[in-house]
């Protein structure tokens, strides 16, 4: 309620300059002590000496702009932004429209919320953004789309006018109703499967290799997969050995920050398949360290 009022009867601006002169710091303190000091210690460090390598740079932008996960100036572009909540009386459902689509939202989520996590969206997939999946979408025209840990879609949503299908693997029952509310214009080439997607077969649990066997005839020519569910990656791409290698063409971006160790071992899975991997340029700040996002993967041409 306190929060609502506040942006309410505050403007943007006067809300940036309270921001930066205090509530800032002492969200950063409350939230996250170790974290704060560590940017303390950054702004400290760069005060003296210059920084040399991409890692030390975005060091140094975190003690400027304080604890994020983006280290990045570009950052406070969004942060100043409001962005409009709206309200589909008839689906019961909120939503914001993203380049024109309706991209809704949980009922749970009220309008503070929603306006939060699409900030952060924007953030994470903009094109400076060591989170970004793809440097354009018009990469995934004529794909087979596998959107692993969709959660709201909008990766999906993003594409969805230059794919051939979309698989949405979703198992958390307070998405189901806004998937289905955002990809109703285009339910004929969207499928959301309501299943986590691992290295075994059992309850809600599914590999990509028994899902491809059971459900499609025969494997697609022309796959993309993007992964983003919390730290299971690597499970989950045991699970489609089988895809990949059958695959002709077969694309990918998957995050590799949420386990210290992700980089190397998701980065080795793909060398060890012979394929082609690139890890997007920049850090995130997570775990108190700066953790590369996403490898991007390609299966080499024979």
């Amino acid at each position: 309620m306190l929060t609502e009022l506040y942006r309410k009867h505050v403007s943007p601006e006067l809300r940036e300059k309270i921001y930066r002169l205090f509530l800032g710091d002492l969200l950063s303190f409350t939230r996250n002590p170790k974290g704060y000091w560590k940017c303390l210690g950054y702004a400290i460090r760069y005060t003296f000496i210059s920084p040399k390598t991409e890692k030390e740079k975005a060091e140094k932008i975190l003690g400027e702009i304080g604890l994020s996960p983006y280290p990045y100036e570009w950052v406070n572009e969004y942060i100043k932004r409001d962005y409009t909540v709206l309200f589909d009386s008839e689906k019961e459902l909120r939503y914001v429209l993203h380049n024109e689509k309706k991209l809704y939202f949980t009922k749970k989520m009220d309008t503070i919320a929603i306006e939060t996590a699409y900030r952060s969206l924007l953030i994470e997939q903009d094109e400076q953004s060591a989170h970004r999946y793809v440097g354009n979408y018009e990469e995934l025209s004529g794909k087979i789309l596998l959107d692993v840990g969709a959660a709201e879609g909008i990766f999906s949503l993003d594409t969805i006018e230059y794919i051939d299908h979309a698989y949405l693997f979703e198992c958390e029952e307070e998405w189901l109703d806004a998937l289905n509310a955002t990809f109703e214009p285009w339910k004929e080439k969207v499928t959301i499967v309501k299943k986590y997607v691992s290295d075994t077969n059992e309850g809600d649990f599914i590999t990509l290799d028994s899902f491809f066997s059971n459900t499609l005839a025969s494997f697609p020519k022309n796959l993309f997969i993007k992964m983003d569910i919390e730290g299971a990656e690597l499970k989950a791409l045991k699970g489609c050995i089988n895809t990949l290698q059958r695959c002709e063409n077969s694309y990918g971006s998957i995050c590799i920050y949420h386990n210290r160790e992700d980089e190397r071992d998701i980065e080795s899975f793909f060398e060890d398949l012979s394929f082609k991997t690139l890890i997007t340029s920049g850090y995130l700040y997570i775990g108190n360290e700066m953790r590369r996002g996403v490898v991007r993967f390609e299966k080499q041409k024979i």
